[in-house]
């Protein structure tokens, strides 16, 4: 056997000049060094942490150049090499540093020199003999009042955590000690993992129909042939969760483990509700909802093998799980599974199915509304097509209707609600039915305007309108969260005709207040789930029919199930259609049809408003019919016609500086493509559509190409260290 004598090691150093292997010996007390281990390296005049990602008894120059390893950071390695392969290939993919696709599959908070959280210690108290307390009470002398009080409390139970203990007792640590010497009890410092609140939903064990049972069937044949992904589309309210939990209970009997994802943190408190009655004690949670120090020890359940299910939005593709045999994502078509911010943008659907690869395990894409890449890949025969055409029991879908808002306004309806929206909410009121109020912008109002110059009023740090929120009565820049008080004068004219435009959530949550005296509201938006637990606290408010009307944004659209709401209203439907990005009309129909499915999910039938001021355009008329096919036709037809994904790749290249450094850059940048790139299609600099944000000017480079051109992207550099450049593929925004 060959010892190896060096270390290939990558530096958690973000920068691009430093993103490669550097090799150290390894000294003889480090023979136990493995791949996948945290070390402490030297890094010029600085001791950091690094990656051994492989090892080697042979460099290409001189050993005595080399230097040694410090010390190695971990009892175990905590990377194994499915994830180092995995990482190495989103460096390669996404353009981004090897160090930060190594970090992802890490628990956060223990980098070196920047440790947040470690394991949770506390100070357990034993009986030394259980059989012997009565001699112990006996012994004691009759003015030890609290140690006897602290001795009655092991009678009954023989193991305390010590502050408990002491709590309850009235006691000190001192009392403690003195019966620790007395030889009476053992005081021990004890790993204690911290405790989530997860509530459990007791749902009877439904059978399955012809559909789900079709997909169940195919699940499992997939299972032990060619795993090929399996793509399964099913309508809201066709029972896409109950194949789910039947595909995780076949993976788990054939001994491999499962990741099960869903789009956003709201929807993990009902997913953990029904996995936890199905499998109980066998679910880890990953979230970002979630504290670091909760987070690191439910990564640590993964890592021991104690749990085989994780269950969790996108971070959750990193779990470390050693024998997976199964990844689902939910709702795969939603844009939460792509990370937008920093260098490494990644997408969780394109990581599950590379982790799948490493694994050879099955991959489930679930949704009503399909990602058109993702349905374009199953009509290729990349994907296996399931279709669940059908809701449950046989129950209906609900029924739609588009109300144009042009002629509301025309009829001298002012208000933010249209007629057919008020008296279908003060019916399902009065019914003691739940309804959903959707709007997909939160605040009060979207702008303040001045009625005389015509000025909006914008963030200094930002190229965007402030929103006014209430009840703080403050304009917030929903960017960079900067916050400003509503001036009394418009700052460009003086004017005092400064007025608020456009409605937000808590402006809907006001109307609906003071216009309908049987509703009793909650508000789900990033504003009201800022505080932990939040989400749950809302979604609880709302399934025990403590409030009747909940009010939010895209957070009310996904994958909820409450049997009682019979009603749904979608305010500004054509607000997404307006975003300057090809994929405004799919975004569109796959939001609407998605919140429209929150009705009638249960024996009672639900029913649909859209209010919208465009009901001819095709995906507001495919969403009416429930149409995905037509849908998908007619988009497919401009995707074709223009080269958009699927048909080749759209590449955006994002400058970020000071406004003249970015401008130069990014000329540097066209330059430097237009010379080295064939083929393609290739746009000039242009300012972002949001050209400043956090006071960094943003310009951008648009590449349509057939094919991934990475090799040559790999080579743009800066000269200006304070410019930020980010490569993004595909992205699923412009802005």
């Amino acid at each position: 056997m060959i010892v190896a004598k060096f270390a290939g090691v990558i530096v958690d150093v973000h920068a691009k000049e430093v993103d490669r292997i550097f090799h150290y010996q390894i000294p003889e007390k480090l023979a136990n060094l493995q791949i996948g281990h945290r070390v402490l390296v030297p890094f010029g005049p600085r001791k950091i942490e690094g990656y051994v990602i492989e090892l080697t008894d042979r460099v290409d120059f001189p050993e005595s150049k080399l230097r040694k390893i410090i010390r190695i950071l971990d009892p175990e390695p905590l990377l194994t090499q499915e994830q180092i392969n995995v990482a190495k290939w989103m460096a390669e993919r996404y353009l981004g540093p090897l160090s930060q696709a190594l970090q992802l599959f890490l628990p956060v908070g223990i980098r070196y020199g920047k440790e947040r959280v470690s394991e949770k210690q506390q100070l357990v108290v034993k009986l030394v003999n259980p059989d012997r307390i009565d001699t112990y009470l006996q012994e004691l002398p009759k003015n030890a009042h609290l140690q006897y009080s602290v001795l009655l409390f092991l009678k009954e139970q023989p193991s305390f955590l010590a502050s408990e203990l002491c709590r309850l007792s009235g006691a000190n640590h001192s009392t403690l000690r003195a019966l620790e010497k007395k030889g009476y009890l053992t005081i021990e410092q004890v790993v204690i993992k911290r405790t989530l609140d997860i509530a459990t939903e007791q749902r009877p064990v439904p059978t399955l129909n012809s559909d789900q049972q079709k997909a169940v069937n195919k699940i499992i044949e997939e299972f032990h042939t060619s795993k090929q992904p399996i793509l399964l589309h099913g309508v809201t309210g066709s029972g896409k969760t109950e194949v789910y939990l039947r595909a995780i209970d076949y993976c788990l009997s054939q001994g491999r483990q499962a990741i099960m994802m869903v789009p956003e943190i709201a929807l993990t408190a009902q997913t953990i509700a029904w996995f936890t009655q199905r499998f109980p004690n066998q679910i880890a949670i990953l979230h970002s909802g979630l504290s670091e120090g909760e987070r690191f020890d439910q990564w640590n359940s993964i890592y021991s093998g104690e749990v085989g299910i994780v269950v969790g939005a996108r971070s959750a593709v990193f779990a470390p799980l050693k024998n997976i045999g199964l990844i689902i994502l939910d709702e795969e078509h939603e844009n939460t599974y792509k990370q937008e911010d920093g260098s490494l943008k990644y997408h969780a659907r394109e990581v599950a199915l590379k982790r799948a690869q490493e694994h050879d395990a099955l991959v489930i894409l679930g949704s009503a509304t399909p990602a058109l890449e993702s349905y374009h890949q199953a009509l290729q025969g990349n994907y296996c097509l399931v279709e669940m055409p059908h809701r449950v029991a046989k129950r209906p879908l609900p029924s739609i209707q588009l109300i144009d808002m042009r002629e509301e306004f025309n009829q001298g309806n002012r208000t933010i609600f249209s007629r057919e929206l008020t008296n279908r909410l003060n019916e399902t009121l009065a019914a003691g039915e739940q309804a959903i109020i959707f709007l997909n912008r939160r605040g009060f109002s979207s702008f303040v305007l001045c009625r005389k110059c015509g000025f909006v009023v914008e963030c200094l740090n930002c190229q965007v309108s402030l929103t006014y929120h209430e009840p703080e009565g403050v304009l917030l820049c929903h960017y960079c969260n900067a916050r400003h008080k509503m001036p009394d004068n418009c700052p460009n004219c003086a004017s005092s005709y400064l007025r608020q435009f456009g409605v937000g959530t808590q402006q809907v949550e006001q109307f609906i207040r003071q216009n309908f005296p049987q509703a009793k509201t909650i508000r789900l938006d990033a504003d009201t789930t800022r505080r932990k637990g939040a989400h749950q606290r809302i979604l609880n408010s709302f399934k025990t029919r403590q409030t009747n009307v909940l009010i939010g944004t895209q957070m009310v659209a996904k994958g909820l199930d409450f049997p009682n709401v019979t009603l749904v209203g979608v305010l500004s439907a054509d607000f997404l259609l307006n975003f300057p990005d090809f994929r405004a009309a799919e975004r569109t129909f796959q939001l609407l049809t998605q919140v429209s499915g929150r009705a009638g999910r249960d024996v009672k039938p639900g029913n649909v408003v859209i209010q919208c001021y465009d009901p001819t355009h095709y995906g507001l008329q495919a969403v009416k019919k429930q149409d995905y096919i037509n849908f998908y036709r007619q988009e497919i037809t401009f995707r074709r016609q223009m080269a958009y994904p699927p048909y080749g790749y759209l590449i955006r290249i994002l400058v970020q500086g000071s406004d003249q450094a970015a401008r130069e850059n990014a000329l540097a940048i066209y330059h430097f493509l237009e010379n080295n790139l064939a083929d393609v299609e290739l746009f000039q600099p242009a300012p972002a559509p949001i050209s400043r944000i956090k006071g960094r000017h943003r310009w951008q480079i648009l590449i349509k190409s057939k094919i991934l051109v990475n090799d040559v992207l790999q080579q743009i550099q800066v000269t200006d260290e304070n410019v930020r450049v980010s490569i993004d593929t595909n992205p699923l925004s412009l802005l």
